[in-house]
């Protein structure tokens, strides 16, 4: 699997030795991918995400795995708080625009290809892959209902 590294994110930090146990996705709410590439690559905004997928199916690499990237903020879930430090966040190149609101075909393959290779590399449990809204409910509503 073929990663873009072209634009890269100073808003990360350590993860400090936590194991990496969850995935969780998000979309971008951000009119299209390079937008939105902008906007995650930007120190001021101090949000970040590992991977960021736009709609013809690329993959860009933002963040190193290693580090901790900004990912799920407030959150939550079986006890845990601090998600960010043991969870890879990918961003889906979705929003409510006329153009890019709906998830596609490309899209959706390059994802399920970046979750297996996830879960393999890291023993990540199938329990584990959650959107942003199972662990910031009342805060957020993404993937959304059209995932």
């Amino acid at each position: 699997m073929k990663f873009i590294k072209k634009y890269r994110s100073p808003n990360f930090d350590n993860r400090n030795n936590k194991k990496i146990r969850f995935i969780i996705i998000h979309y971008t709410a951000i009119g299209n991918y390079m937008d939105a590439l902008l906007y995650l690559k930007d120190k001021k905004n101090k949000v970040s995400s590992h991977f960021l997928i736009c709609q013809s199916g690329k993959i860009f690499n933002l963040v190193d795995e290693k580090k901790r990237a900004w990912h799920a903020g407030a959150s939550y879930w079986n006890g845990e708080t601090d998600l960010n430090s043991i969870s890879i966040g990918i961003e889906l190149d979705f929003s409510f625009s006329k153009v890019n609101n709906e998830y596609s075909l490309k899209m959706i393959h390059s994802l399920l290809k970046l979750i297996n290779f996830l879960k393999k590399k890291y023993k990540i449990d199938v329990n584990n892959i959650l959107g942003h809204s199972d662990i910031s409910p009342y805060r957020k509503i993404d993937p959304g209902k059209k995932f």
